[in-house]
């Protein structure tokens, strides 16, 4: 496999990861995803979608996530290598 083309499936491999954990700790905070599609101001297709990956996640909008589910950068991130 070419060097571009592994760092592409890398990519996409933690893009997956970083998509799973926002779904777990949704769920563990008690959270729907009507909860922070209002928060979003998503319709709840638009955010299904979003943890899908069918939407692409942007910074600002992983940021509002984490900040609506009490989960600073740090702390998300931490086991995350």
């Amino acid at each position: 496999m070419k060097r571009k083309e592994k760092e592409k499936s890398n990519a996409k491999s933690n893009y997956s990861l970083i998509l799973e954990k926002i779904i777990v700790q949704r769920i563990a905070a008690g959270k729907t995803q009507i909860n922070i599609a209002d928060h979003l101001n998503l319709s709840e297709g638009g955010y299904f979608k979003v943890e899908k990956g069918k939407t692409k996640l942007d910074l600002e909008r992983l940021l509002e996530i984490l900040e609506f589910l009490k989960i600073s950068p740090e702390e998300f991130f931490k086991d995350m290598v």
